[in-house]
C-alpha cells in the first residue's frame, strides 16, 4: 500500500472517530452517576448493556489489530453474554410496550360469558 493510500485511510478513520465522538458527546459529557437517575429502569439497563458491549467490542478490535486471535479469547464469551442480555432487554421492551396498549374487548367472548352466566340460550 502506498503512503498516500495509508494517509488517506488514516485521515478517513480520524474523521469517522471524530463523528463517533460527537455522537457520544451527550453521554460522555456527563458522568454515569448523573445520567442514570434520570432514566427509567429499562433505559438504565439498555445504557449499561450498550456501554459494556461498546467497551468489549473496542477491546476485540484492539486485539484483532494487534494480531491476537480474539475468537480464542474470553472476550468472545463476554460479548455473547452481553448479546444475550441485550436480547432479554429487547424482550422486556416488547412486554412493556404490550402493557401500554389499551385493552381490547373481545365482543364474541364477552357475549359467550354473559350467556353462560345468565343461562340465556341463543
Amino acid at each position: 500500500m502506498s503512503d498516500a493510500k495509508v494517509q488517506k485511510s488514516v485521515d478517513k478513520l480520524s474523521a469517522e472517530l471524530a463523528r463517533v465522538e460527537a455522537s457520544l458527546q451527550p453521554i460522555l459529557g456527563h458522568g454515569m452517576a448523573e445520567l442514570l437517575p434520570k432514566l427509567t429502569a429499562l433505559q438504565r439497563c439498555e445504557l449499561s448493556a450498550l456501554v459494556a458491549y461498546s467497551i468489549e467490542t473496542l477491546f476485540w478490535i484492539y486485539m484483532k489489530a494487534n494480531g491476537v486471535p480474539p475468537k480464542e479469547h474470553p472476550v468472545m464469551k463476554e460479548l455473547q453474554r452481553i448479546q444475550r442480555h441485550m436480547a432479554k432487554i429487547d424482550a422486556a421492551k416488547g412486554t412493556a410496550q404490550a402493557e401500554k396498549r389499551p385493552m381490547q374487548l373481545d365482543k364474541t367472548a364477552a357475549e359467550r360469558f354473559i350467556r353462560s352466566g345468565t343461562g340465556i340460550q341463543k
